[in-house]
Protein backbone atom coordinates (compact mmCIF):
# COMPACT_ATOMS: atom_id res chain seq x y z
CA UNK A 1 0.00 0.00 0.00
CA UNK A 2 1.31 3.74 -0.49
CA UNK A 3 0.25 6.95 0.87
CA UNK A 4 -1.64 9.11 -1.83
CA UNK A 5 1.56 11.85 -2.27
CA UNK A 6 1.02 15.02 -4.31
CA UNK A 7 3.24 15.02 -7.10
CA UNK A 8 3.10 18.00 -9.19
CA UNK A 9 0.23 21.04 -9.40
CA UNK A 10 -0.47 22.75 -12.61
CA UNK A 11 -1.28 26.20 -12.53
CA UNK A 12 -2.94 26.22 -16.54
CA UNK A 13 -4.82 29.70 -15.97
CA UNK A 14 -4.90 30.91 -12.54
CA UNK A 15 -4.66 34.17 -11.18
CA UNK A 16 -0.53 35.07 -11.94
CA UNK A 17 0.14 32.50 -14.04
CA UNK A 18 -0.13 30.40 -17.28
CA UNK A 19 0.32 27.07 -18.43
CA UNK A 20 3.14 26.30 -15.45
CA UNK A 21 4.28 23.44 -13.86
CA UNK A 22 4.91 23.20 -10.05
CA UNK A 23 6.82 19.73 -8.90
CA UNK A 24 6.45 18.54 -5.36
CA UNK A 25 8.84 15.97 -3.69
CA UNK A 26 9.24 15.89 -0.01
CA UNK A 27 10.20 19.07 1.21
CA UNK A 28 9.61 21.98 -1.55
CA UNK A 29 10.86 25.73 -1.05
CA UNK A 30 9.71 27.90 -3.55
CA UNK A 31 11.58 30.94 -3.10
CA UNK A 32 10.92 34.30 -5.49
CA UNK A 33 11.46 38.13 -4.65
CA UNK A 34 7.95 39.51 -3.47
CA UNK A 35 5.03 39.96 -5.85
CA UNK A 36 6.29 37.09 -8.21
CA UNK A 37 3.49 34.66 -7.37
CA UNK A 38 4.74 32.39 -4.92
CA UNK A 39 1.51 33.11 -2.79
CA UNK A 40 -0.50 32.56 -5.47
CA UNK A 41 0.79 29.11 -6.23
CA UNK A 42 0.05 27.86 -2.89
CA UNK A 43 -3.56 29.18 -3.34
CA UNK A 44 -3.95 27.17 -6.12
CA UNK A 45 -3.71 24.13 -4.09
CA UNK A 46 -5.83 25.70 -1.56
CA UNK A 47 -8.41 26.17 -3.85
CA UNK A 48 -8.24 22.26 -4.96
CA UNK A 49 -8.10 20.89 -1.35
CA UNK A 50 -11.28 22.82 -0.77
CA UNK A 51 -13.16 21.45 -4.03
CA UNK A 52 -11.86 18.10 -2.67
CA UNK A 53 -13.74 18.05 0.27
CA UNK A 54 -17.06 19.03 -2.02
CA UNK A 55 -16.83 22.86 -1.79
CA UNK A 56 -18.62 24.42 -4.76
CA UNK A 57 -16.39 26.25 -7.01
CA UNK A 58 -17.81 30.03 -5.67
CA UNK A 59 -17.00 29.14 -2.26
CA UNK A 60 -13.69 27.47 -3.14
CA UNK A 61 -12.45 30.58 -5.22
CA UNK A 62 -13.68 33.18 -2.79
CA UNK A 63 -11.82 32.03 -0.07
CA UNK A 64 -8.21 33.14 -1.59
CA UNK A 65 -7.36 36.46 -1.79
CA UNK A 66 -9.28 38.71 -4.57
CA UNK A 67 -12.13 36.21 -4.55
CA UNK A 68 -13.34 34.85 -7.70
CA UNK A 69 -12.42 38.21 -9.92
CA UNK A 70 -8.72 37.86 -8.15
CA UNK A 71 -8.59 33.66 -9.45
CA UNK A 72 -9.35 34.91 -13.11
CA UNK A 73 -5.72 35.45 -15.15
CA UNK A 74 -5.25 38.52 -16.99
CA UNK A 75 -8.96 39.26 -17.41
CA UNK A 76 -9.82 35.95 -18.44
CA UNK A 77 -13.25 34.25 -17.64
CA UNK A 78 -11.33 30.29 -16.79
CA UNK A 79 -9.61 29.09 -14.48
CA UNK A 80 -8.05 26.06 -14.66
CA UNK A 81 -6.12 24.01 -12.52
CA UNK A 82 -4.45 20.23 -11.78
CA UNK A 83 -2.68 18.29 -9.71
CA UNK A 84 -1.08 14.76 -9.47
CA UNK A 85 -0.86 12.43 -6.85
CA UNK A 86 1.52 9.02 -7.06
CA UNK A 87 -0.64 6.39 -5.27
CA UNK A 88 -1.12 2.35 -5.53
CA UNK A 89 -3.02 2.45 -8.62
CA UNK A 90 -0.34 4.50 -10.58
CA UNK A 91 0.22 8.19 -11.21
CA UNK A 92 -3.17 10.00 -10.67
CA UNK A 93 -4.08 13.12 -12.22
CA UNK A 94 -6.36 15.72 -12.24
CA UNK A 95 -7.43 18.52 -14.66
CA UNK A 96 -9.92 20.97 -14.08
CA UNK A 97 -11.75 23.75 -15.90
CA UNK A 98 -14.05 26.52 -14.43
CA UNK A 99 -15.88 29.26 -16.05
CA UNK A 100 -17.91 32.42 -14.69
CA UNK A 101 -20.92 31.99 -16.12
CA UNK A 102 -23.55 34.83 -14.97
CA UNK A 103 -23.27 35.80 -10.83
CA UNK A 104 -21.62 31.88 -10.31
CA UNK A 105 -18.86 29.50 -11.52
CA UNK A 106 -19.53 26.28 -13.21
CA UNK A 107 -17.41 23.19 -13.93
CA UNK A 108 -16.73 23.11 -17.83
CA UNK A 109 -14.25 20.59 -17.87
CA UNK A 110 -12.61 17.65 -15.92
CA UNK A 111 -10.55 14.70 -16.56
CA UNK A 112 -9.42 12.11 -14.05
CA UNK A 113 -6.46 9.71 -15.03
CA UNK A 114 -4.70 6.73 -13.39
CA UNK A 115 -1.22 5.39 -15.47
CA UNK A 116 -2.25 7.17 -18.49
CA UNK A 117 -5.67 5.20 -18.60
CA UNK A 118 -8.78 7.88 -19.14
CA UNK A 119 -11.22 6.79 -16.27
CA UNK A 120 -13.48 10.17 -15.77
CA UNK A 121 -14.46 12.70 -18.51
CA UNK A 122 -16.92 15.11 -19.19
CA UNK A 123 -19.06 16.80 -21.91
CA UNK A 124 -21.64 19.41 -22.16
CA UNK A 125 -22.70 21.50 -19.93
CA UNK A 126 -25.73 22.68 -19.60
CA UNK A 127 -25.69 26.45 -17.30
CA UNK A 128 -29.60 26.35 -17.28
CA UNK A 129 -29.36 23.97 -14.39
CA UNK A 130 -26.31 23.52 -13.22
CA UNK A 131 -25.53 20.38 -14.70
CA UNK A 132 -22.63 18.43 -16.86
CA UNK A 133 -22.52 15.54 -18.58
CA UNK A 134 -20.12 13.22 -17.46
CA UNK A 135 -18.70 9.60 -18.36
CA UNK A 136 -16.69 7.53 -16.49
CA UNK A 137 -14.68 3.66 -17.28
CA UNK A 138 -16.74 0.81 -15.88
CA UNK A 139 -15.35 -2.42 -18.17
CA UNK A 140 -18.68 -3.75 -18.08
CA UNK A 141 -21.23 -4.92 -20.61
CA UNK A 142 -22.70 -1.60 -21.35
CA UNK A 143 -19.76 0.45 -21.73
CA UNK A 144 -18.83 3.63 -19.75
CA UNK A 145 -21.15 4.88 -17.63
CA UNK A 146 -22.77 8.17 -18.32
CA UNK A 147 -24.86 10.64 -16.21
CA UNK A 148 -25.61 14.49 -15.80
CA UNK A 149 -23.77 15.47 -12.57
CA UNK A 150 -23.51 18.95 -10.69
CA UNK A 151 -21.63 21.55 -12.21
CA UNK A 152 -20.98 23.59 -9.24
CA UNK A 153 -17.71 21.73 -7.78
CA UNK A 154 -15.66 18.74 -8.72
CA UNK A 155 -17.35 15.75 -10.27
CA UNK A 156 -14.74 13.54 -9.18
CA UNK A 157 -15.62 14.36 -5.36
CA UNK A 158 -19.47 13.35 -6.07
CA UNK A 159 -18.24 9.80 -7.91
CA UNK A 160 -18.11 8.23 -4.43
CA UNK A 161 -21.60 8.52 -4.10
CA UNK A 162 -22.54 7.71 -7.69
CA UNK A 163 -20.39 4.73 -8.30
CA UNK A 164 -21.20 1.26 -7.51
CA UNK A 165 -17.74 -0.80 -7.79
CA UNK A 166 -19.44 -3.76 -9.28
CA UNK A 167 -16.57 -4.20 -12.11
CA UNK A 168 -13.19 -4.06 -11.84
CA UNK A 169 -12.80 -0.29 -14.09
CA UNK A 170 -15.54 0.92 -11.57
CA UNK A 171 -13.32 0.05 -8.45
CA UNK A 172 -10.27 1.27 -10.02
CA UNK A 173 -12.16 4.63 -11.05
CA UNK A 174 -12.96 4.68 -7.49
CA UNK A 175 -9.59 4.03 -6.19
CA UNK A 176 -8.15 6.99 -8.18
CA UNK A 177 -10.52 9.05 -7.16
CA UNK A 178 -10.04 8.16 -3.46
CA UNK A 179 -6.23 8.81 -3.85
CA UNK A 180 -6.75 12.12 -5.47
CA UNK A 181 -9.30 13.63 -3.24
CA UNK A 182 -7.15 12.24 0.10
CA UNK A 183 -4.27 13.66 -0.98
CA UNK A 184 -6.07 17.06 -1.85
CA UNK A 185 -7.77 17.09 1.81
CA UNK A 186 -4.79 15.89 3.60
CA UNK A 187 -3.67 19.54 3.15
CA UNK A 188 -3.08 22.43 6.07
CA UNK A 189 -2.56 25.96 4.99
CA UNK A 190 0.01 27.40 7.72
CA UNK A 191 0.20 31.35 7.67
CA UNK A 192 1.25 32.54 11.21
CA UNK A 193 0.10 35.61 12.53
CA UNK A 194 2.33 36.83 15.44
CA UNK A 195 0.37 40.28 16.77
CA UNK A 196 -2.25 37.54 17.28
CA UNK A 197 -0.11 34.54 18.62
CA UNK A 198 0.70 37.22 21.41
CA UNK A 199 -2.82 37.33 23.04
CA UNK A 200 -3.72 35.00 26.01
CA UNK A 201 -6.08 32.39 24.90
CA UNK A 202 -8.57 30.08 27.04
CA UNK A 203 -7.35 26.97 27.50
CA UNK A 204 -9.28 24.10 25.96
CA UNK A 205 -8.27 20.34 26.32
CA UNK A 206 -8.98 20.05 22.47
CA UNK A 207 -7.45 22.86 21.35
CA UNK A 208 -6.70 22.46 17.42
CA UNK A 209 -4.25 24.78 15.83
CA UNK A 210 -5.80 27.69 13.24
CA UNK A 211 -3.87 28.39 9.91
CA UNK A 212 -2.82 31.74 11.62
CA UNK A 213 -1.74 30.46 14.64
CA UNK A 214 -3.33 32.77 16.74
CA UNK A 215 -3.88 29.86 19.43
CA UNK A 216 -0.68 28.31 19.24
CA UNK A 217 -0.70 29.23 23.43
CA UNK A 218 -3.31 26.89 23.57
CA UNK A 219 -2.22 24.23 21.66
CA UNK A 220 0.89 24.15 23.03
CA UNK A 221 -0.94 23.74 26.67
CA UNK A 222 -2.65 20.85 25.47
CA UNK A 223 0.69 19.38 24.09
CA UNK A 224 2.25 19.44 27.10
CA UNK A 225 -0.03 17.70 29.30
CA UNK A 226 -1.46 15.39 26.37
CA UNK A 227 1.80 13.50 25.41
CA UNK A 228 5.58 14.03 27.31
CA UNK A 229 7.32 12.43 23.71
CA UNK A 230 5.48 14.75 21.12
CA UNK A 231 6.37 17.72 23.99
CA UNK A 232 9.62 16.58 24.09
CA UNK A 233 10.58 16.56 20.52
CA UNK A 234 8.99 20.01 20.33
CA UNK A 235 11.01 21.26 22.76
CA UNK A 236 14.32 20.02 21.69
CA UNK A 237 13.46 21.55 17.86
CA UNK A 238 12.84 24.81 19.98
CA UNK A 239 16.27 24.46 21.80
CA UNK A 240 17.84 24.01 18.54
CA UNK A 241 16.34 26.60 16.51
CA UNK A 242 16.85 29.20 19.12
CA UNK A 243 19.51 31.57 18.43
CA UNK A 244 19.60 32.58 22.04
CA UNK A 245 20.00 29.43 24.95
CA UNK A 246 16.46 28.19 25.91
CA UNK A 247 15.96 25.41 28.69
CA UNK A 248 12.70 24.85 28.26
CA UNK A 249 9.00 25.47 26.28
CA UNK A 250 5.66 25.78 28.18
CA UNK A 251 2.59 27.83 29.04
CA UNK A 252 1.62 30.36 31.64
CA UNK A 253 -1.60 30.09 33.02
CA UNK A 254 -3.72 32.59 34.60
CA UNK A 255 -7.80 32.95 36.02
CA UNK A 256 -10.06 35.47 34.09
CA UNK A 257 -12.65 37.44 35.39
CA UNK A 258 -14.82 35.16 34.28
CA UNK A 259 -13.39 32.11 36.13
CA UNK A 260 -11.91 29.96 33.19
CA UNK A 261 -8.05 29.76 32.80
CA UNK A 262 -5.95 31.31 30.13
CA UNK A 263 -2.54 30.45 28.79
CA UNK A 264 0.25 32.10 27.10
CA UNK A 265 3.08 30.58 25.49
CA UNK A 266 6.81 30.78 27.14
CA UNK A 267 10.07 30.06 26.41
CA UNK A 268 12.16 29.61 29.53
CA UNK A 269 16.03 31.22 28.87
CA UNK A 270 19.19 29.86 30.32
CA UNK A 271 19.37 32.25 33.38
CA UNK A 272 15.94 31.12 34.57
CA UNK A 273 14.15 33.94 32.88
CA UNK A 274 10.62 33.08 31.45
CA UNK A 275 9.25 34.83 28.37
CA UNK A 276 5.38 34.71 27.68
CA UNK A 277 4.76 35.04 23.73
CA UNK A 278 3.60 38.53 24.30
CA UNK A 279 7.51 39.52 24.81
CA UNK A 280 8.36 36.95 21.95
CA UNK A 281 10.01 38.51 18.70
CA UNK A 282 7.61 37.79 15.94
CA UNK A 283 10.00 35.77 14.12
CA UNK A 284 10.63 33.27 17.35
CA UNK A 285 6.54 32.96 16.81
CA UNK A 286 6.61 31.72 13.10
CA UNK A 287 9.03 29.49 14.12
CA UNK A 288 7.48 27.89 16.76
CA UNK A 289 4.82 27.69 14.70
CA UNK A 290 5.94 26.00 11.85
CA UNK A 291 7.94 23.69 14.51
CA UNK A 292 4.56 22.89 16.26
CA UNK A 293 2.80 21.51 13.25
CA UNK A 294 5.48 19.68 11.79
CA UNK A 295 5.81 17.77 14.95
CA UNK A 296 2.74 17.09 15.93
CA UNK A 297 0.55 16.18 12.62
CA UNK A 298 -3.39 16.42 11.19
CA UNK A 299 -4.20 15.37 15.14
CA UNK A 300 -4.04 19.00 16.74
CA UNK A 301 -4.59 21.13 13.16
CA UNK A 302 -8.12 23.11 12.24
CA UNK A 303 -8.56 20.70 9.67
CA UNK A 304 -11.03 18.34 7.66
CA UNK A 305 -8.74 15.63 6.90
CA UNK A 306 -9.90 12.22 5.08
CA UNK A 307 -11.45 10.48 8.11
CA UNK A 308 -11.52 7.08 6.65
CA UNK A 309 -7.60 7.43 6.42
CA UNK A 310 -6.06 5.68 10.14
CA UNK A 311 -3.88 8.18 11.35
CA UNK A 312 -0.87 5.82 10.83
CA UNK A 313 -1.43 5.74 7.64
CA UNK A 314 -1.57 9.88 6.71
CA UNK A 315 0.43 11.85 4.79
CA UNK A 316 -0.37 15.44 5.62
CA UNK A 317 0.73 18.02 3.09
CA UNK A 318 1.60 21.46 5.03
CA UNK A 319 1.61 24.89 2.96
CA UNK A 320 3.81 26.93 4.52
CA UNK A 321 3.45 30.75 4.05
CA UNK A 322 6.51 33.16 4.08
CA UNK A 323 8.84 30.51 6.31
CA UNK A 324 11.38 32.95 6.39
CA UNK A 325 9.98 36.07 7.55
CA UNK A 326 11.46 37.13 10.60
CA UNK A 327 14.10 34.95 10.53
CA UNK A 328 17.86 34.92 9.66
CA UNK A 329 18.98 32.85 7.23
CA UNK A 330 20.31 29.96 10.15
CA UNK A 331 17.49 30.02 11.77
CA UNK A 332 15.36 29.08 8.08
CA UNK A 333 17.83 26.29 7.23
CA UNK A 334 17.41 25.08 10.92
CA UNK A 335 13.55 24.97 10.03
CA UNK A 336 14.38 23.43 7.07
CA UNK A 337 16.44 20.52 8.61
CA UNK A 338 13.60 19.82 11.11
CA UNK A 339 10.95 19.69 7.78
CA UNK A 340 13.56 17.09 5.95
CA UNK A 341 14.10 15.29 9.10
CA UNK A 342 10.26 14.81 9.64
CA UNK A 343 9.59 14.73 5.90
CA UNK A 344 11.67 11.31 5.86
CA UNK A 345 9.61 9.32 8.45
CA UNK A 346 6.67 9.62 5.80
CA UNK A 347 4.31 11.41 7.51
CA UNK A 348 4.61 15.15 6.69
CA UNK A 349 5.58 16.59 3.35
CA UNK A 350 6.09 20.62 3.36
CA UNK A 351 5.58 23.09 0.44
CA UNK A 352 6.63 26.82 1.78
CA UNK A 353 7.39 30.17 0.38
CA UNK A 354 10.48 32.48 1.01
CA UNK A 355 12.33 34.99 -0.19
CA UNK A 356 15.87 33.87 -0.55
CA UNK A 357 16.91 30.28 -1.55
CA UNK A 358 17.82 28.29 1.32
CA UNK A 359 20.82 25.54 0.22
CA UNK A 360 19.89 22.32 2.55
CA UNK A 361 20.25 18.70 1.77
CA UNK A 362 16.72 17.24 1.15
CA UNK A 363 15.36 20.65 0.12
CA UNK A 364 13.72 20.68 -3.40
CA UNK A 365 13.97 24.59 -4.65
CA UNK A 366 12.07 25.96 -7.46
CA UNK A 367 12.16 29.78 -8.11
CA UNK A 368 9.32 31.71 -8.84
CA UNK A 369 9.81 34.93 -11.01
CA UNK A 370 8.03 37.24 -13.20
CA UNK A 371 8.33 37.51 -16.99
CA UNK A 372 8.93 41.45 -17.82
CA UNK A 373 7.53 41.15 -21.08
CA UNK A 374 4.11 39.43 -20.37
CA UNK A 375 3.85 39.81 -16.53
CA UNK A 376 3.33 36.09 -16.00
CA UNK A 377 4.76 34.12 -13.27
CA UNK A 378 7.22 31.65 -13.96
CA UNK A 379 8.30 28.35 -11.91
CA UNK A 380 11.68 27.23 -12.64
CA UNK A 381 12.99 24.21 -10.67
CA UNK A 382 16.50 23.96 -10.08
CA UNK A 383 18.97 21.14 -9.46
CA UNK A 384 18.85 19.89 -5.54
CA UNK A 385 21.71 19.48 -3.56
CA UNK A 386 23.82 17.02 -4.91
CA UNK A 387 23.87 15.31 -1.24
CA UNK A 388 19.80 15.28 -1.23
CA UNK A 389 18.56 12.10 -0.32
CA UNK A 390 16.33 9.98 -3.08
CA UNK A 391 12.79 11.12 -2.61
CA UNK A 392 10.21 8.90 -3.49
CA UNK A 393 6.85 10.01 -4.71
CA UNK A 394 4.86 7.59 -2.85
CA UNK A 395 5.63 7.07 0.93
CA UNK A 396 5.23 2.77 2.17
CA UNK A 397 2.76 2.20 4.61
CA UNK A 398 4.30 0.35 7.38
Amino acid sequence: MLRPALVELRLGAFKSFRDAVLPLRRVTLLHGPSGAGKSNALEGLRVLASLAEGEDADEALALVRGGVAGCLPFGADTVRLGCSVAAAVGEVRLDVSFQRVGGTVLLTSERLTAGGRLLLTTGALDASSSRIDAAWHSDGRQGDIRAPLGAHGLVTAQLPLRVAGATPGERLVLAAAEAVLTALRESFALEPVPVAMREWVRADDDARLRGSAENLSAVIARIEGECRIRFGKLVQATRAMSPVLVSGLGALRSTAADGTTRVCAALQLGDGRRLGAELLPSGVLRQLAFATVLLTGPGVLQMSPAMEVPDAERLLTVLGEGLDLGLGAAQVESLLRLAVEVASRGHVRLLATATERAVVPGVFPVRCAVDPASGRSELVPEDAPVSAPVDHPAVPVG
